[in-house]
């Protein structure tokens, strides 16, 4: 089969070694080659400009090098093709070793211990909450979402969920469900939010849902960086003094240099690797996949093009 390799890794020369070793007896292709486009049959991709995908009119099946899909669905050449997005087990667990160290430092106060280093001031004693004493709230139960809730479960910390609709999963903590967002949001101490880009999620996080959240609270986005409005945040900032935030993704990436959360001192900064892709665990996941593809001649969809994930 010819296959389409595209993406904007700072390893992405690593993810094509490591593919065309996987994948043998098969053509790779990447945008830069001379290549008829209309003899693509699979796409694995990343950020694929639409005035190439429009190109691959014979694509069956489309791999997402990530958990996110967005970056395919709004193409404005999408017509449904099938999308396999990548499900590894090593990036989940890298997911909820990112939450829990946001969650620890909020706890232990650690960034106030920075600052006051940085200011050679000893602080005195201060006391610090059990895992026991928090509430983490889980906002979106996904793949990662369901994961990382039961990590911190095992944690002692209590937990509880949101999701828009009931869920199929037996899950051993409370989800609230559609209309009960406000209870959630008032009952957490820490957000985590793990929600994918859809239309219904598109600035989910804004003035209203701010102002329903404790005042001495964490909010963390590892999700993605449209489910949050910037512009509530910075004014909900200004008048809470004791609310913080970890963000991992954002509207635009990279951040723009001039963007007024690089300086505030309620924010952590981190530039979307809350869950990296692992190369060999990925590709595996992947070739499975393409084989099962290749055997039944046709797949079906990890994503639902209605929810939009």
């Amino acid at each position: 089969m010819n296959i389409l390799f595209h993406c904007t890794f700072s390893d992405q020369a690593e993810w094509f070694k490591s593919l065309k070793k996987k994948f043998k007896g098969h053509n790779f292709f990447t945008i830069k080659d001379k290549v008829n486009y209309s003899n693509i049959n699979v796409a694995i991709i990343w950020n694929l400009p639409n005035n190439i995908f429009k190109k691959l009119v014979n694509v069956r099946l489309i791999f997402s090098l990530g958990a996110g899909v967005d970056h395919i669905t709004n193409l404005p050449s999408y017509n449904g093709i099938p999308i396999i997005r990548i499900k590894d087990p090593n990036m989940r667990e890298r997911m909820f070793n990112h939450a829990l160290s946001q969650i620890l430092n909020f706890q232990l106060k650690l960034t106030h211990y920075q600052k006051a280093q940085q200011k050679k001031i000893w602080l005195g004693d201060s006391p610090t909450p059990q895992n026991k004493d928090l509430r983490i709230g889980i906002l979106g139960l996904g793949y990662l979402g369901s994961f990382v809730a039961k990590k911190l479960q095992k944690l002692n910390y209590q937990i509880i969920g949101y999701k828009k609709t009931h869920s199929k999963l037996k899950l051993s903590f409370k989800v609230f469900t559609g209309k009960k967002i406000n209870d959630f949001i008032s009952s957490s101490d820490i957000i985590v939010s793990i929600l994918p880009s859809t239309e219904a999620t598109r600035d989910f996080i804004d003035k209203k849902f701010l102002k329903k959240m404790k005042k001495n609270s964490l909010l963390i986005n590892i999700g993605r960086g449209d489910s949050l409005c910037e512009k509530d945040l910075l004014s909900h900032l200004k008048v809470n003094k004791n609310c913080y935030v970890s963000l991992d993704v954002f509207k635009k990436e990279p951040l723009s240099k001039k963007h007024n959360f690089w300086k505030h001192p309620n924010i952590i900064i981190t530039p979307h690797v809350a869950a990296v892709s692992d190369i060999e665990s990925s590709i595996n996941y992947m070739h499975d996949r393409f084989v099962t593809f290749k055997r039944k001649g046709n797949i079906e969809s990890d994503v639902n093009l209605k929810k939009g994930y």
